[in-house]
């Protein structure tokens, strides 16, 4: 996957989102509903950790969950490829003698051999070229039984499947338009689960937990037309995030891997 796209698109993309990246959080719409419950979930992940442990955020962005780790009493080194997303982190929290922010791609991160009690990787895994890499890279710097948090974007969910059926009905009439869809933009995967899962394990880690979330039942137009409906009715339906059946309608899940 190393032609997947350009990681110096990645960069530019992100830069630019560094100033308005974090308000995402507090959108009242589906799409602000996902990045809250998101967080939520990875932060749960972390509930076994003692005061004090190393968690290293990688893809931090503009220290999106650097608050609630540090709040947790976590030593936390922020990391990130577009460095304006970094000069975010240090405005916000540059002073805190808990935190740490380094410019960094995900496969060759700036940190001693099983050093960090935690990797998050929170929105990062779906952007860049080699997944396995980064993957091996998180095992290398966590100690012996380290935890890592990693989301993905569910393929399955009935919203991405319907965003997939409506770009290609609408693809013929934009080609004769002489349009292009996401010219300038990034690209990013959607994941199979039982996949996804193989390949974390392939890369030397256990896969401890599984939860889905953004339960997503409005598509689109609808979920612009009825914004705040629609995330009420997604944060209700949060409660089947790990039932069998109900929990597939997530538009992501997350994985809590465990190093062996």
């Amino acid at each position: 996957m190393n032609d997947f796209q350009s990681q110096e698109n990645v960069t530019g993309h992100f830069d630019r989102k560094a100033n308005e990246y974090f308000d995402w959080y507090h959108l009242q719409n589906l799409e602000g509903h996902s990045f809250r419950i998101r967080k939520t979930r990875c932060m749960d992940m972390l509930a076994p950790l003692p005061n004090g442990s190393l968690v290293a955020d990688i893809g931090c962005g503009p220290a999106t969950m650097v608050k609630e780790l540090l709040d947790r009493g976590f030593n936390v080194t922020g990391t990130d490829i577009a460095p304006h997303m970094i000069e975010e982190c240090k405005v916000r929290f540059g002073n805190d003698p808990h935190a740490t922010f380094l410019v960094s791609t995900a496969d060759r991160i700036p940190l001693s051999d099983a050093s960090q009690d935690a990797v998050t990787a929170m929105g990062l895994l779906e952007y860049i070229n080699d997944e396995p890499a980064a993957l091996r890279e998180f095992h290398r710097i966590l100690k012996p039984g380290g935890l890592a948090v990693l989301t993905y974007p569910h393929y399955w969910s009935p919203s991405r499947a319907w965003n997939r059926f409506t770009h290609l009905l609408a693809l013929p009439i934009l080609l004769l338009l002489g349009k292009r869809r996401n010219a300038s933009g990034v690209k990013h995967r959607e994941y199979h689960l039982a996949s996804t899962l193989k390949m974390i394990r392939d890369t030397g880690f256990m896969a401890d937990d599984v939860v889905f979330y953004n339960f997503k039942l409005g598509l689109r137009p609808l979920d612009s037309w009825f914004p705040k409906t629609f995330m009420h009715i997604a944060e209700a339906l949060e409660r089947f995030c790990r039932t069998p059946v109900l929990r597939r309608i997530g538009t992501g899940f997350i994985v809590l891997a465990k190093k062996t």
